[in-house]
């Protein structure tokens, strides 16, 4: 397997503001992974849309598939990738799992990825795109032939 890290920066848009400071950016650039604490503050509870475009990976071989794999979010998601959803995913701390989603019939050339990060009020601690995303390049088996 090969992965590609799709790290920073990242554009986020406020969604929704539920708590917090009032004078936080509505836009702006951020690394990830990361919580919002920095250009939002640890207080700041609601919804934030990340956005990353990415180009489709080259040299793709027949039998390979690509995955889309996020470890973890603060606290719930919704993915989205070329406007078409791809589920939902929340905290999960207990299995240690990350999120997998098989994408290689929806790249593009150049694909966009959109993850909507919802942290309720009463949530403890700082939301935000806390996990690793990346694309997994896997190469399929092929089933044996009876």
């Amino acid at each position: 397997m090969h992965s590609i890290r799709l790290r920073g920066p990242w554009r986020y848009e406020v969604l929704e503001h539920l708590a917090g400071e009032d004078s936080v950016p509505t836009t702006g650039k951020q690394k990830m992974p990361g919580d919002w604490s920095e250009p939002l503050g640890a207080d700041f509870r609601g919804t934030v849309r990340y956005r990353r475009t990415f180009h489709m990976p080259t040299g793709l071989e027949e039998g390979q598939q690509v995955w889309l794999a996020i470890d973890c979010v603060d606290s719930n998601a919704t993915v989205t990738l070329n406007s078409t959803s791809l589920g939902s995913l929340a905290l999960n701390t207990e299995t240690g799992e990350s999120w997998r989603h098989e994408i290689q019939d929806s790249l593009l050339p150049t694909s966009e990825l959109i993850i909507d990060v919802t942290h309720p009020a009463q949530a403890p601690g700082p939301g935000g795109l806390t996990g690793e995303v990346r694309l997994e390049i896997q190469t399929v088996k092929p089933r044996p032939v009876d």
